[in-house]
């Protein structure tokens, strides 16, 4: 009995800490392909591809300078931001089900992933900062106009896959029991193209791109959240960051481009994770390629009431209409 209860903390936890490792590497590693790409679209050579991994080290030895406006959440919010990133490591799709999946674990997901954005704006108002604030209430603004549109797709997504029969709704492990083109209908198939439009603007909201590099605008507001964080806290949330477009984009290849290739190779146990969770990457990779380089390359930033109305008029609606297609048949 005991050995039971060890080998069932022992393994999460292990599994868990290399899932950081990995991800860790391979998100610093897409910063560096995504600046290179930029780069060439721009016409310029850019910075090597491992310049993600000298700047976070650098940052680690450079001094941490504290302003005397600051609280003590101005230090604490970095590491609860990572921390949290880390946990949802735990209840991310990649390639294979979640290591802590269970029912109703896409709601622990979207907890956690909201829960990143809070620290940091926390964070920022506790720094004192004028610009700061402007920073942290427009992270707050765009957080709310964004997370509707997801929250009602993927709610949608997996009531209707629950119809098909699976182990545990509303669990992400769904996706790889069932996936959205299998529901096979016109209206489905439709609705599905239309949803993979609003995961993909939500995508780029969430890691900040083009049209939404709002609450950092270096040019406005000097960095925002970020501009009093400096050394080994600057360094954690660099790194949270690429860490959260890493989850975001698995959450958008789970639900929409979810097959491995570990069967077809005749692979198993830890083996045919290794292999899923690589062919994984490389779609994390293509798809970070479509939403983030080329929209940050061919777009400016808009207004804060641009983004806000093209959240709530535009990929809402988008979101209430791909919904009701895919739900439709069950419906009437």
């Amino acid at each position: 009995m005991g050995m039971d209860v060890m080998s069932n903390i022992f393994y999460p936890i292990t599994g868990l800490l290399g899932l950081y490792g990995f991800v860790s590497l391979a998100s610093l590693l897409w910063e560096g392909i995504d600046r290179k790409l930029v780069a060439r679209m721009q016409r310029r050579v850019g910075p090597p591809l491992i310049q993600p991994f000298y700047d976070f080290l650098k940052l680690l030895s450079k001094e941490t300078i504290v302003p005397n406006t600051a609280n003590y959440m101005f230090r604490a919010s970095p590491l609860l931001a990572l921390a949290t990133a880390i946990a949802l490591l735990a209840y991310t799709p990649m390639g294979f089900p979640p290591i802590l999946s269970g029912k109703g674990d896409v709601i622990v997901f979207i907890y956690l992933l909201a829960l990143i954005s809070f620290f940091k704006i926390v964070g920022a108002i506790s720094s004192g900062s004028p610009y700061a604030k402007i920073g942290a209430s427009r992270e707050a603004t765009i957080m709310v106009s964004r997370e509707p549109a997801m929250m009602l797709a993927i709610f949608a997504i997996m009531w209707r896959l629950g119809k098909l029969g699976v182990d545990k709704p509303f669990s992400l492990g769904v996706f790889y029991q069932h996936n959205i083109w299998e529901i096979g209908t016109p209206m489905s198939f439709v609705g599905a193209i239309i949803l993979l439009y609003v995961f993909c603007v939500w995508l780029a909201s969430e890691i900040e791109v083009g049209f939404f590099n709002i609450p950092d605008a270096e040019e406005e507001i000097a960095e925002g959240l970020l501009v009093e964080y400096s050394g080994r806290y600057l360094a954690l949330l660099k790194l949270t960051k690429a860490l959260k477009a890493y989850i975001a984009a698995s959450l958008v290849v789970a639900i929409f481009f979810p097959w491995g290739v570990a069967n077809y190779l005749n692979l198993t146990g830890l083996s045919a994770d290794i292999v899923n969770l690589l062919f994984h990457t490389l779609k994390v990779f293509a798809l970070l390629f479509v939403v983030e380089s080329v929209f940050r390359a061919v777009t400016g930033r808009l207004k804060i009431t641009q983004v806000v109305n093209f959240l709530w008029k535009n990929v809402f609606l988008a979101s209430l209409v791909g919904s009701l297609l895919i739900a439709m048949e069950v419906i009437m």
